[in-house]
């Protein structure tokens, strides 16, 4: 628990192969690594976090990656 591992992230953006690195405790959720996905490569990042009583049709970070053209995100432990 107490070691930092890494891993790699490989993931799709509009067709074209990407990966990215992120350091962790322990392997990291998916929706931690959306968010450093969408960090990556948005301009101008922005709240993007649906609100309690809102109730959209697909959840707005979900809708960003989507905008983004990103596609078959895996999670790899680095060794």
């Amino acid at each position: 628990m107490t070691e930092l591992k890494r891993y790699c992230i490989h993931y799709t953006l509009n067709g074209q192969p990407q990966t990215l690195l992120l350091e962790a405790f322990e392997e990291p959720a998916l929706a931690r690594v959306e968010n450093a996905i969408l960090l990556r490569h948005v301009q101008e990042p922005r709240a993007a976090t649906d609100q309690p009583w809102e109730d959209p049709e697909v959840p707005s970070e979900q809708a960003r990656l989507v905008e983004l053209g990103v596609s078959d995100i895996h999670i790899e432990r680095q060794l």
